[in-house]
């Protein structure tokens, strides 16, 4: 399709802005320790672990927690430039442990759980399981849990997503198979090993299944002990398929990806890939080593919902206290202990348990209920002596640092294997037959009353939480007659130690559930963490048959039989009482808790709605694993991103200006100003320039052109043809509430439905903020950074700027500061580890190269940038009066108390 073309007078309006074009086609100006960086003075704003510079200052959206969900949904936020964005994370940015996060095997070996990267989390003593303390990680610090986790990239069959839909009738906002899994792809970027690797260990993957795009990377680890060969062959011998559990069908068995960079064999976490890879953002701050102590409420809207106003925050208990405006929405997306605790230390959540701490009740809601975990053992057996096995290298610090060296040099060899070796049984493997199965479900279903009765005894759960959890525990008894896994059966190669193999045991779908209740009203005593597990008896009972199943059938069929010898723990004489008793004492968290804040109907025990709006507020959101309201037969991490970049949408589209036919007409000369209080000093006085520029005649233009010299003719038209290459042409505005589908992969111009959709730069343009150097005029960094569109955009009714498909690693982005980045310019080092892991962090050493670019009130007040540049003027849209219609098109009205 052609072009618009345009006029000599139109070429000409752009001269202007020509300065702006050479000086980002041009080399930055030399400072010291680092003159080839080009926005290095934006690092030190980006990140920052100066609470002070950021107390007091207004932003669009307060964000809690940095983890996985939390980076991801700030990434995605901030990709609308006339927005402003702060992350408030507990722990550090991760510089001081990047060996321990970057290489895959350190999370075996070398674990952060137990460090400062960990919240060190306990349980109360587990009546059930002999009255054990049990310990349970989470992530602290930047990129969460999926900086410090085994890295298990996999989702569920699609009739567990399917029940969340089930769960939440006539919802605003679908939550299904189709959904969820659609916004795992968007987060995802998959790669395959080679065909003759595949051939080796039984692989069969489904590319189609899997994302391709997205910022995080999933792939698999480059060296793959030789034992787990026996692994795929042995299941298929059993009656089972070999197949890509990624499907919509994950009864069966696999090899899995894992969160695993395929180019240089790191990690990619949420940090790696939503934040490392890109430029410096002006309108996002992610401010460290501070914990969120509460929200603050400034009354209540038309509805009787509170409002959200501010955010505290603090180092630890002795140390200062600060606070944030939040000018839209508070974002909770601390996970399901975090979320659960900012929730209750704010007055949201049972309100007897806050009273008698003596905080003020703001919503009495059931946050900290409906708590469900996967809980796993394993069990061992020897092998052939010599087999080589993870304690080949836990035993051998010569053998380690050589690893690490090959590691270093290429992203090869042993330390990047992680536990890849899975499969999911249904309740018919395990115990025996179809009929069996449908007979233990009908078992069950008569004993749900009595199931709803223990839990409401162990830990008081309200009338509503009792009603939710009906509807969920008919779900599933259903799961129990269908071929959803009951159990996840893991090879491991950390045996019990020399010739030893394990197989590790984990309950899917917990009948037990327990709370999170905090018992001060300090941030900074960690809250009361109690599962009950076992408290109900089927839960141990289901794992009773996984170990005789695992014994008695899988470890017995060949070829595994081959390799896994003689059983050592708990011993092939041991069973009944003395088995489960083995299981009590061996028995742990396999890392994956939710439901605290659970998306329900409020009438069934619901903390959030299906927009993840917490009920009884106005603009308070949870967006983490907490929100999920019933267990998965899946690891957590793939369904958390997706729930984060769903998540994302659902706010955008909350805050989304769709202009009618007429506004589509309205003269495209009318200036431009901010919607964001928070943004509104700095935006004005830019548009005020754009408008001084729009308003020039053409003899004025002309003159300036001319002005320019001869010798400039040829600059300003490749300037000019790198601000005019990427016009878009208009599109029609779809109905509010229309799902559409931007599919950039067949044609970038065109939603799929009909969708409104334009280009940041374009100067009909939505609010959509454009981090491509293409965008006219160019964003805060300048500079080339080229990126190829993603296949699975944004997918509600907006589309995202979307992030690049390239393969990012948590230290080698050309915008951050290590060798990798100083001689590199613009272009990504794929290769590199070396040098500081992001553009976020603070750094002294820099100086202010290059020109300066638009900043939010609160960075120019608080930073001191020099003079904005110039933006684009944007049509008008409807109920903008006198010609000054909000910066970017971006619409907010403000939620006023009573």
């Amino acid at each position: 399709m052609m072009r618009p073309t345009m006029s000599l007078p139109g070429v000409l309006s752009y001269l202007p802005l020509l300065p702006l074009a050479l000086l980002a086609l041009a080399p930055a100006a030399h400072a010291a320790y680092h003159p080839h960086h080009p926005q290095a003075h934006l690092l030190k704003r980006s990140l920052t672990t100066d609470a002070a510079s950021v107390a007091g200052e207004t932003f669009d959206f307060v964000i809690v927690g940095g983890g996985l969900a939390g980076l991801a949904v700030a990434s995605r936020l901030s990709e609308w430039s006339n927005v402003t964005v702060l992350v408030i994370e507990a722990g550090t940015d991760g510089d001081d442990v990047e060996t321990a996060i970057d290489v895959p095997g350190y999370s075996y070996v070398h674990s952060l759980t137990g460090s400062s990267y960990d919240w060190q989390y306990d349980t109360v003593a587990q009546d059930n399981v002999n009255d054990r303390v049990m310990s349970w990680p989470r992530g602290k610090g930047l990129g969460g849990s999926g900086a410090i986790n085994g890295m298990f990239w996999c989702r569920a069959s699609a009739p567990e997503y399917d029940a969340w839909d089930t769960l939440n009738p006539n919802a605003t906002v679908t939550w299904n198979w189709d959904e969820v899994t659609s916004y795992i792809n968007k987060a995802e970027n998959f790669s395959q090993p080679s065909a003759e690797i595949q051939d080796q260990f039984g692989m069969v993957l489904n590319a189609s299944a899997h994302g391709s795009g997205g910022p995080i990377q999933s792939g698999f680890s480059e060296y793959i002990f030789d034992l787990n060969a026996n692994w795929i062959p042995a299941w298929e011998n059993l009656g089972f398929t070999s197949k890509d559990l990624a499907d919509g069908d994950n009864h069966g068995v696999m090899i899995t990806p894992s969160t695993l960079n395929m180019r240089n064999g790191s990690r990619c976490d949420s940090k790696a890939g939503y934040i490392d890879p890109y430029p410096p953002r002006d309108n996002l701050v992610i401010l460290t080593r501070q914990q969120v102590t509460g929200i603050a409420f400034n009354g209540t809207d038309a509805d009787g919902n509170v409002v959200a106003n501010s955010v505290s925050f603090q180092a630890n208990a002795s140390e200062p206290s600060y606070t944030v405006t939040a000018n839209k929405e508070v974002i909770l997306a601390g996970g399901t202990i975090g979320s659960a605790q900012v929730l209750q230390l704010s007055g949201i959540g049972p309100k007897s348990a806050l009273e008698a701490l003596g905080i003020t009740s703001q919503v009495d809601l059931p946050v900290g209920y409906n708590l469900q975990d996967h809980i796993s053992y394993s069990m061992y057996w020897s092998t052939p002596v010599g087999e080589m096995t993870w304690v080949n290298l836990t035993s051998n610090d010569t053998l380690q640092a050589e690893a690490l060296a090959e590691w270093e040099a290429s992203g090869t060899g042993l330390w990047t294997y992680i536990n890849e070796a899975v499969g999911y049984v249904s309740l018919t493997d395990i115990i025996g037959s179809a009929d069996d199965a449908a007979s233990y479900a009908a078992l069950v279903a008569d004993d749900i009353e009595a199931m709803i009765d223990n839990v409401t005894t162990l830990t008081g759960i309200p009338s509503t939480v009792q009603a939710g959890l009906q509807a969920q525990y008919d779900i599933m008894q259903e799961y129990l007659a269908a071929d959803v896994g009951q159990l996840e059966l893991i090879l491991t190669l950390w045996g019990s130690g020399a010739d030893s193999l394990g197989i590790q045991v984990a309950l899917q779908h917990p009948f037990s559930r327990g709370q999170v209740i905090i018992t001060s009203t300090s941030a900074f005593t960690s809250p009361q963490i109690n599962p009950e597990y076992f408290s109900i008896p089927y839960d141990l009972e289901i794992l009773d048959y996984g170990s005789l199943y695992v014994r008695d059938t899988l470890v017995k069929s060949a070829p595994l039989s081959d390799v896994m010898i003689t059983e050592q723990l708990p011993g092939a004489t041991v069973s009944g009482a003395t088995l489960s008793n083995y299981t009590r004492n061996n028995a742990g968290t396999e890392y994956h808790p939710l439901g605290t804040c659970a998306m329900l109907p409020q009438a069934s025990g619901g903390v959030v709605d299906t927009t993840l709006t917490v009920y009884g507020t106005a603009n308070v959101r949870v967006v983490d694993a907490s929100i999920i309201p019933l267990h998965l037969s899946s690891h957590l991490m793939a369904t958390t991103y997706g729930i984060a970049e769903k998540g994302a949408d659902i706010i955008k589209q909350a805050h989304w200006a769709v202009a009618d036919d007429a506004d589509a007409s309205t003269d495209s000369s009318s200036s431009t100003a901010s919607a964001s209080t928070s943004a509104s000093t700095a935006v004005a006085d830019t548009t005020n320039d754009a408008a001084t520029i729009d308003g020039l005649s053409t003899g004025a233009k002309t003159g300036i052109g001319i002005a320019v010299g001869v010798g400039a003719v040829a600059i300003g038209a490749a300037a000019l043809a790198f601000f005019l290459i990427r016009r878009k042409r208009n599109r029609k505005a779809a109905a509010v509430g229309e799902k559409g589908w931007y599919n950039p992969g067949n044609d970038q111009d065109t939603w799929d439905t009909g969708a409104a959709y334009k280009e940041a730069h374009d100067p009909n343009a939505y609010a959509m903020g454009d981090m491509s150097p293409s965008a006219t005029p160019a964003p805060a960094f300048m500079g080339r950074h080229e990126r190829t569109l993603s296949s699975a955009p944004s997918m509600s009714t907006m589309a995202t700027t979307d992030l690049m498909t390239g393969q990012p690693v948590r230290s080698n982005s050309a915008y951050g500061l290590g060798p990798g980045a100083r001689d590199s310019g613009y272009s990504i080092d794929y290769g590199s580890r070396s040098g500081a892991a992001s553009p976020y962090r603070d750094d002294e050493g820099y100086a202010t190269p290059g020109p300066a670019s638009p900043q939010p009130a609160f960075a120019q007040h608080q930073y001191g940038r020099a003079s904005p540049q110039p933006q684009p003027t944007h049509r008008q849209p409807q109920g903008y009066a006198n010609g000054q219609p909000p910066y970017g098109q971006q619409q907010y009205t403000p939620v006023h108390p009573r």
